[in-house]
């Protein structure tokens, strides 16, 4: 199987028109795209986010908790296209793009990872029996609200792939966009 190429950017996340192959791209630090999706609930009120173990053997936090799915954008493809299939591929979802909040670019760069990723948030009410994990990335997953996450990444912040100030961002935008309506 050839590898994945990827859309390059520019540092201010304009299309330059060129891919490269995802390795060549983490190796020299090219700007990149990716998409992050949040999936969510409303218990009583209550935001809960869905979480999952990452796999064993993914090059970027393996074995640790995180708050997103997502990934690459695939060479050519919409960020649409890439969001319908990171969720498809990591738990099983074939959803309905129309039923995505979209959120905020994010820039990151942490050489030679500088990608920049756009958030989307999804709203899930289905059975966790019904998610399958298809490609090997994800392990478990599990419902977690706002304050349980924070505190697990503040006292055990080794167990997780993100921090609380940036959960704390997205959680934030989530609640001010879902309960200000």
């Amino acid at each position: 199987m050839s590898e994945e190429l990827l859309d390059i950017v520019s540092e201010n996340n304009e299309l330059t028109g060129e891919s490269a192959p995802r390795s060549k791209v983490h190796a020299e630090g090219i700007w990149h795209r990716t998409v992050h999706v949040y999936v969510f609930r409303k218990n009583d009120n209550v935001i809960e986010f869905l979480v999952h173990l990452r796999s064993k053997l993914k090059d970027l936090a393996p074995n640790k908790w995180d708050t997103r799915f997502g990934g690459h954008i695939k060479a050519g493809a919409s960020l649409e296209e890439g969001v319908w299939a990171e969720m498809k591929e990591e738990i099983g979802l074939d959803i309905d793009l129309a039923s995505l909040i979209v959120g905020t670019w994010r820039k990151s760069d942490k050489f030679p990872n500088r990608e920049f990723s756009l958030r989307y948030y999804f709203e899930y009410n289905g059975n966790l029996g019904d998610l399958t994990f298809n490609d090997g990335e994800v392990q478990k997953v599990q419902w977690m609200n706002i304050q349980d996450i924070k505190n697990g990444m503040e006292n055990d912040s080794e167990k997780w792939a993100g921090g609380v100030a940036g959960f704390t961002e997205i959680s934030d935008y989530l609640s001010e966009n879902l309960f200000s309506k």
